[in-house]
């Protein structure tokens, strides 16, 4: 390997003013408990602080991972807590019900997990490495789709049942130790963490600081391009970083089992990755001995919550709070060549005008009008097709999900802004509108309005600190959003009186029944259809061909005088408008609001199938709504996790622009052969229009939207693609 080069002079003082900021920290820390004891209704025992330092350890484990991928691949890996669940439950399952050595289990897991996290770096992350970092992101999503599809085949493997009759509550380890301090008691899984986890991390600092490979994945997390050039492998790298990941949260899995139990985090998905994430972002996604502290932090601050009040979900308002200062205190760090490498969806198609040549043949006018009156035709008769549960799981609900898809188009498509938590918003018009219904006999039409308006004023309310956090750390910002809506702002437990758990579905218009399954999917496909009127104006209108100028390049746009603080929370509060009319027709159909309706894994699933259908596109939007609602009707339990993340996986591997882009190449296909036919000759590659760039930015006149800045600054870590490959890549 060779040499790096020389540290920079500055380079130790500002180690050193790093390590007088943990001094300060840890000196403050019994003050901080000094307080916290006086102030809090049940104070706050030293067993609760010892109790925290132990579970927050492990959550310091999971946050380590996070930043050693972000540093190494520039990525928010949202598979980081699902990377160790199949390989961890895997060890408690051999220990369990196999009968294994306690320990041996254990180190089978961890190099089970090293494995996992080898395999994704080598089969998904190599193959996008100078892709955008938002597609790369996405692909994490996916694998965290399969991972957890992988665990609930785990029991069958081992024998102990299939789905989730795996699941295992807390259990005793060999180390039969048992003791209490200040009135809690603490036994052999405690002390394991104890002993466990530092001498982990003293290793893993050691590792970093004193090995070749250390050093290499050091230089690798600071300049990836630079460090090809010296020669370091910064792919083999890059496959030992995402093996050390999975270890890591396998690691924190298996030490926390016998304490919590394991299987239920199928189910929990994104809202467990929360502690870690927002621990990782206190840390400023760049410092490992941060990552563990801020996680010890948010266990201590859990085990305080646990033990003073009876809702364990004000940890989640908590940790929305904490994501929030941080990245509004960091956003000075996400550069503008980062923006050009995170933002937009570069790989997914819009749909290309008919091409001039061909456009006034009656094959092509009457082509697209038959086309049109079919689908609309097949989707009214549908009905007659399916019983009444398959009315409402396969009609009603796909066209819901359909809406809630094409409101992530106009926000992430259309406007560049990623959204991890569509259905939380969803969730907050289906209550507006479902409590004007139930309590207070309101016309439904009125109530869907007022859904709408909540659901527009809730999406606003996020963008507007999105206006400051950029790139994939909005999709955090999101997810931090989505998760203590569902836990808290949405759990009939905590508002017993404002969330509708119990709505009537009324008459329309005082004749129609909404009882009727076939009524109820006809009115809400007919919302849809109106729906995708208005989406359509505002694409063809000014304010849709702004977004898509200021999604492409904001500084360009912004020279020519647009704004994109306004075009932003326009594309927020559209998106959040749709998604709150989505979710009034939700509440309806589900006749009222459950706990867990609008969980946070709900979100991940629509936002999989707005990629699975094409970003950008309406078209494909609605597709992947209908491939989502299809599988999770015919598949259950692990396949259906498999199914739709194997198929965000292909989108982004083998058909960059999802769905659309079969739907694009089949009518190209159409354009082409009545060209023929005709012995019209189309211009522009592949027989069409091909350039579409001005008719889809002209703003008034002709105002385009301009790819990335020439001039912008290549960003630290892996990029788009250079031109040419540095010499010595690995």
């Amino acid at each position: 390997m060779s040499p790096l080069p020389a540290v920079p002079a500055a380079v130790p003082a500002a180690l050193a003013d790093k390590r007088k900021r943990a001094v300060a920290m840890v000196a403050a820390a019994p003050l901080v408990w000094v307080v916290l004891n006086a102030v809090l209704p049940s104070g706050l025992p030293l067993g609760v602080v010892l109790q925290g330092v132990v579970l927050g350890s492990l959550t310091g484990l999971s946050a380590l991972g996070l930043v050693l991928v972000y540093r190494s691949s520039r990525i928010i890996n949202f598979a980081q807590a699902a990377l160790g669940s199949a390989a961890s439950f895997l060890a408690v399952q051999l220990f369990l019900v196999k009968g294994w050595n306690y320990y041996v289990a254990l180190g089978v897991g961890l190099v089970v997990a090293a494995v996992i996290g080898a395999l994704c770096d080598r089969l998904v992350v190599q193959r996008l490495f100078w892709a955008p970092r938002l597609i790369l992101t996405v692909a994490t999503i996916g694998l965290a789709q399969i991972l957890a599809a992988l665990q609930f085949a785990v029991p069958s493997i081992v024998g102990s049942g299939g789905g989730f009759g795996g699941l295992q509550g807390s259990f005793r380890t060999p180390l039969d130790i048992k003791f209490t301090f200040e009135g809690l008691v603490f036994t052999g899984a405690h002390v394991m963490i104890l002993v466990t986890v530092p001498i982990v991390l003293a290793l893993f600092a050691f590792f970093l600081r004193n090995s070749a490979v250390g050093v290499g994945i050091r230089a690798t997390s600071s300049n990836a391009e630079r460090a090809m050039l010296l020669g370091i492998p910064v792919r083999r790298l890059s496959t030992l970083v995402w093996a050390l990941a999975g270890a890591l949260s396998a690691l924190a899995a298996m030490l926390s089992a016998p304490l919590v139990g394991q299987g239920g985090e199928i189910a929990g998905g994104p809202a467990l990755l929360l502690p870690a994430l927002a621990a990782a972002v206190i840390a400023r996604m760049e410092s490992l001995p941060g990552a563990v502290f801020a996680g010890i932090g948010v266990g201590v601050f859990q085990q305080a919550v646990f033990w003073n009040t009876s809702r364990s979900s004000y940890v989640d308002v908590f940790l929305l709070v904490a994501v929030l200062i941080a990245l509004l205190l960091q956003r000075h760090q996400l550069t503008r060549a980062a923006d050009a490498n995170t933002a937009g969806w570069n790989t997914a198609d819009e749909m290309p005008p008919v091409p001039k040549e061909i456009r006034h043949l009656p094959e092509i006018i009457w082509g697209r009008r038959l086309l049109l009156a079919g689908v609309i035709a097949a989707a009214i008769a549908l009905p007659y097709q399916l019983s009444p549960s398959q009315i409402s799981l396969l009609g009603t609900v796909t066209v819901i999900y359909g809406l809630v898809a094409v409101s992530l188009v106009v926000l992430t498509g259309w406007a560049g802004q990623i959204s991890l938590g569509q259905f939380a918003i969803a969730g907050v018009g289906a209550v507006v509108a479902g409590d004007l219904v139930a309590k207070t006999g309101a016309d439904l039409l009125i109530a869907m309005l007022a859904g709408m308006g909540a659901g527009m004023l809730t999406a606003v309310a996020i963008g507007i600190p999105a206006l400051r956090i950029r790139g994939l750390f909005l999709g955090v910002t999101t997810l931090a959003f989505a998760v203590p809506l569902s836990t808290f702002f949405l759990n009939p437990a905590n508002f017993p009186e404002a969330i509708p758990t119990q709505v009537d579905r009324p008459l329309v218009l005082e004749r129609f029944d909404l009882y009727n399954e076939k009524t109820l999917y006809w009115f809400c496909l007919t919302v849809l259809a109106l729906a995708l009127v208005l989406v359509h104006g505002i694409r063809h209108s000014r304010t849709g061909r702004a977004m898509i100028a200021v999604r492409d390049n904001e500084r360009a746009a912004a020279a020519r005088g647009l704004s994109p603080t306004k075009i932003k929370l326009a594309a927020f509060a559209v998106s959040g408008a749709l998604a709150g009319l989505a979710g009034s027709m939700h509440v309806i159909a589900l006749d009222g609001v459950r706990a867990g309706t609008y969980s946070p894994a709900i979100s991940f699933e629509a936002f999989t199938m707005v990629v699975l259908g094409g970003a950008t596109s309406v078209t494909g939007a609605l597709l992947g709504a209908i491939f989502l609602a299809v599988a999770k009707y015919n598949l259950s339990g692990g396949m259906q996790l498999f199914v739709t993340g194997a198929g965000v996986l292909f989108v982004l591997l083998v058909l960059p622009g999802g769905l659309a882009r079969v739907v694009i190449s089949a009518r190209g296909f159409w354009f082409r052969t009545v060209a023929r036919m005709r012995g019209i000759t189309l211009a522009g590659p592949g027989g069409e229009t091909g350039a579409t760039d001005v008719d889809l930015a002209s703003i008034g006149g002709r105002l385009s939207a301009a790819g990335p800045d020439p001039l912008a600054v290549p960003e630290e870590g892996p990029g788009p693609r250079p031109t040419q490959r540095p010499a010595g890549a690995g």
